[in-house]
């Protein structure tokens, strides 16, 4: 079991709107209080999110997904354990690894397959034809590290470097991480999606939520401009259950 004291929850944010981290970092502090260590990483212009533990602030490219991998790249861990995640999520149970992992590196497996569009958001000829659990089986989303990774990160940032400048707008995380793990893939332990990534397309209701509690479901992922609208409601509702229970 990892400790709160042990684990850092580690974020990416670029931009003036802070609101979506924001209610990540609430909903964090609501479920672990004030051991568990949250970082922010962004660049030198971002405003810092209230109720984080700290803020990394890195020069970094102007293009979204190499300055993602530049960021993830150059943080040093401060504990034994990191989440690397995404912002537009919400916690609602204690965060935990996997139990028994004797990989140091901790993938998200894509649940739901589908065909890829290669003309969005610009013409990709290495999706023309393909499913995209072919191209990109893993989300960026959530990755989990169990000491220094910093080797791995700097690996998928000189692989996407080196591809195409559309890779750099769109795509290269997700695309970089396929290419460095294929045919490698014992290298990683695997989160469970349903647990670590539970998709929301709507508002959190109580009845909805006792039922994922029950499950296990640690962490709400509200993919995309449509779900992500849903976060304050579902975390006032959030607040609401626990200050009631």
């Amino acid at each position: 079991m990892v400790h709160e004291s042990n684990l850092t929850i580690c974020f990416f944010w670029i931009g003036n709107d802070i609101n979506i981290p924001t209610l990540f970092v609430r909903s964090i502090r609501l479920i672990m209080g004030n051991d568990v260590n949250i970082v922010q990483l962004t660049n030198k212009l971002t405003k810092a999110v209230n109720g984080i533990t700290s803020i990394k602030r890195l020069k970094l490219s102007e293009k979204i997904m190499i300055a993602r991998l530049e960021a993830y790249s150059e943080y040093q861990n401060e504990t034994d354990y990191t989440f690397f995640c995404d912002a537009d999520c919400l916690l609602i149970n204690n965060l935990t690894f996997p139990n028994n992992i004797s990989q140091n590196i901790i993938l998200s497996p894509r649940k739901q397959d589908l065909k890829m569009n290669y003309n969005y958001p610009e013409y990709y000829e290495e999706f023309v034809g393909k499913r995209a659990n072919e191209v990109m089986p893993f989300l960026f989303c959530a990755i989990g590290t169990v000491g220094n990774q910093q080797l791995f990160f700097r690996d998928l940032l000189k692989i996407c470097l080196g591809l195409p400048a559309r890779f750099h707008r769109w795509y290269g995380d997700q695309y970089a991480l396929f290419l460095s793990s294929k045919d490698k893939f014992s290298n990683f332990e695997l989160f469970d999606p349903d647990i670590y990534l539970h998709e929301m397309k709507k508002p959190l209701v109580p009845d909805y939520l006792n039922q994922i509690m029950k499950n296990g479901v640690q962490v709400l992922h509200f993919k995309g401009y449509h779900s992500k609208i849903h976060m304050e409601q579902s975390l006032l509702m959030l607040e609401t259950f626990y200050e009631v229970s």
